[in-house]
């Protein structure tokens, strides 16, 4: 009889011990967690896992890759505990084990969380054939679900900004927008790649298609709020110059269709900002849009025009290129005095 007692008391104490872990676990007290580590012989290897994964949290990696090491021991065979000791291994530059680790996670699970992780290790290593070759596998493999978004935006950006491979970039966004309709930041993304490739027509239809859904008040916050979106951007003389399209046609003068930030060297800060505003006309052969800087006194005006808003991207980068190059001086200038 005592011995059953002593059993039920020791069952009963297993077990309690056990869901104080999890508990710990699901709350994020890792600081309570980690005062497990010296009970490893009556921890499961689940159990370990969750110590293991607190000493990550406490950024000490390599106790980290020690108690997912004992967890695995103990069979705790699952794809997230290969996927996070591959980022502990990272952060301790160990990156030839962390792809092992995350090609041992895809193969029990192809997560796009997976893939993507294994990406930027090739990205630290400057391996920029390997890094798309597993971006693509991703694509091609991974469950359509939640980080497969993030997957997208990472293999596009890399066509986009690192390869400069801008079909490719307009490919992997489309594939974007069929699988996820509402995603609408893929669109913006789309426009870009094509403008960038001139294709101003095939871009004017997603924009069009952008225009509606702001109308529709289904855009992104910011979108609502800034009424533009993101179409252009290209480099003058190592600086980058980022062009905005406003959703609403401007009604009346001073407003703005378009808005070109000009990028310090630095990529940090504003250093010039151009409008494209429409303006007053007084006679049929007057320009409906102007060029004008906002300055931080006073407002210039630049004797570059346009006849209407149907003028291309192209035009309008040659028409800030003449006056960055100093080729066109404001014809007329409003200052402002506090």
């Amino acid at each position: 009889m005592k011995r059953s007692l002593l059993f039920l008391l020791l069952t009963f104490f297993s077990f309690s011990f056990s869901q104080t872990i999890k508990l710990q676990f699901e709350a994020g007290n890792f600081d309570e967690l980690v005062k497990n580590k010296f009970n490893m012989e009556r921890l499961s290897g689940e159990e370990l896992y969750y110590i293991g994964y607190a000493f990550f949290r406490k950024q000490d990696d390599h106790k980290a890759i020690e108690f997912y090491d004992k967890a695995l021991i103990k069979g705790f065979n699952n794809p997230n505990i290969y996927f996070q000791k591959g980022l502990s291994e990272v952060y301790i530059n160990k990156y030839s084990d962390a792809i092992k680790s995350f090609n041992t996670a895809i193969s029990l699970e192809p997560k796009a969380e997976f893939y993507i992780e294994k990406g930027r290790v090739y990205k630290l290593q400057k391996m920029r054939a390997e890094e798309i070759a597993t971006y693509l596998v991703g694509l091609g493999n991974a469950e359509k679900v939640k980080f497969y978004i993030e997957l997208i935006k990472v293999a596009g950006n890399f066509y986009y900004a690192e390869t400069e491979e801008f079909a490719r970039a307009v490919e992997v966004y489309k594939n974007g927008i069929s699988n996820f309709p509402h995603e609408y930041s893929f669109y913006e993304k789309v426009i870009k790649s094509l403008n960038a490739q001139n294709k101003f027509a095939e871009a004017d239809l997603y924009f069009k298609k952008m225009r509606d859904l702001y109308n529709e008040k289904l855009l992104s916050e910011d979108m609502m709020t800034f009424k533009s979106i993101a179409v252009d951007e290209f480099n003058w003389k190592g600086q980058w110059l980022n062009s905005f399209k406003s959703f609403e046609a401007p009604k009346h003068s001073l407003e703005s269709l378009y808005v070109v930030y000009l990028i310090d060297k630095s990529g940090d800060k504003i250093e010039r900002k151009f409008n494209v505003e429409k303006t007053d006309k007084f006679a049929e052969s007057d320009p409906q849009y102007v060029i004008c800087e906002e300055l931080k006194n006073s407002h210039n005006t630049y004797p570059i025009g346009f006849k209407d808003g149907n003028f291309n991207l192209q035009e309008l980068r040659e028409a800030i290129i003449e006056i960055l190059s100093k080729n066109q001086k404001p014809t007329a200038s409003v200052s402002f005095t506090h």
